[in-house]
């Protein structure tokens, strides 16, 4: 599993505001409620629960590349499909600083849209300094309970990436100190690299499941891009891989009441016998702006071979069947929701695939 262009951990805009340090009020009392159960409300009421009984959680990147403003009409086409909107605006640096990206409508869409709110925060550049230090983790946390109170958010999405193994038991200590300190009633979810099996050297090495699910109402699996920039071709996100990483995670401790599926809207694109992988959205290949492709059943994944200048080219992604797959995968293991990465990649085929899985029981 390796960090890729899909889920790139991204330099602080040149624009970026760096907040400086400010009190967060009185932190609320208490730890997560039991049961599993998302702790909601903030402003947009109670989380919305479609047929399927799954929620769900869209992300969008809007200083990405292949950015896109029908993206939030193909939402709006959909009401009541999101739950929790979650934008990527916020980085977390080496001291507990707190750098803001540039926001655009989000929210103000959101709003309109009655979603809920859970901005983003990952580690600035991959760092893990500030993780080290008692100091640096409350100055973190601080920041970042201002901005919900601030802000009105109905909760945080955190997305710590290329941590170390050694960060392990300091992820967990920022994770429940801010568990503490957010608001009554914000929903506490995090993003995590997943494994399928106990390796303590791995990239998911630093995420303790069992500790973290009791300071957190979400945990996202990222079950995409095992396969990507900086791999040889192959399937981004396996279905039988998917099974496993899950089953893991529910062994390892994180109950499944609190799991949401990552599901990827985009693919890779291979030159043959290179490494280095180009992100194709969804949509490209919808359009066959890539050709026709085939569907290879068991990885539930789509795969195209097309010759450009007389180079060989490999693609596989993840097309709306294959969304739908793992949307019934969650409904069948009893998961809280999914979540997708990211708004920008997708369609109106796609949406309409995943809308009609979403609203059958």
């Amino acid at each position: 599993m390796r960090t890729l262009p899909g889920r790139r951990l991204l330099a602080a805009a040149a624009a970026g505001l760096l907040l400086g340090t400010a009190g967060c009020g009185r932190p609320a009392a208490g730890g997560p409620q039991g049961g599993g159960a998302i702790r909601s409300a903030g402003r947009g009421g109670a989380p919305t629960r479609l047929r399927s009984g799954l929620k769900v959680i869209a992300f969008y990147d809007q200083s990405a590349a292949n950015k896109t403003p029908e993206s939030f009409s193909l939402l709006k086409a959909h009401p009541g499909l999101v739950t929790y909107l979650s934008p990527f605006w916020y980085e977390v640096g080496p001291t507990g600083s707190v750098v803001a990206k540039p926001e655009g409508p989000v929210a103000s869409i959101a709003a309109g849209e009655h979603m809920q709110l859970v901005p983003l925060f990952n580690n600035l550049a991959g760092n893990d300094a500030f993780l080290h230090s008692p100091l640096t983790r409350t100055a973190a946390v601080h920041h970042i309970v201002d901005l919900v109170r601030s802000r009105h958010f109905a909760g945080v999405n955190i997305d710590f990436q290329l941590l170390k193994p050694g960060d392990r038991a300091d992820l967990t200590a920022f994770m429940t100190e801010l568990d503490h300190a957010l608001p009554k009633g914000s929903l506490v979810s995090m993003s995590v690299i997943p494994s399928v099996s106990s390796n303590r050297n791995g990239p998911a090495a630093a995420y303790d499941l069992a500790a973290l699910a009791k300071v957190s109402d979400a945990v996202v699996l990222m079950t995409y891009d095992l396969h990507g920039n900086g791999t040889p071709p192959g399937p981004v996100s396996p279905y039988p891989w998917v099974v496993k990483a899950v089953r893991y995670s529910i062994r390892a401790g994180l109950p499944p009441s609190k799991i949401y599926l990552g599901i990827a809207d985009y693919g890779y694109e291979w030159r043959q016998g290179s490494t280095k992988a180009v992100t194709i959205p969804i949509k490209a290949m919808h359009q066959h702006i890539y050709g026709t492709y085939r569907w290879v059943p068991g990885v539930d994944e789509g795969t195209d071979t097309l010759v450009k200048h007389g180079v060989t080219h490999i693609i596989w992604f993840v097309p709306d069947r294959g969304a739908v797959a793992r949307i019934e995968l969650a409904k069948r293991l009893h998961l809280a929701g999914v979540a997708f990465w990211r708004l920008g990649y997708e369609d109106a085929k796609w949406w309409n695939a995943v809308s009609g899985a979403l609203s059958r029981p």
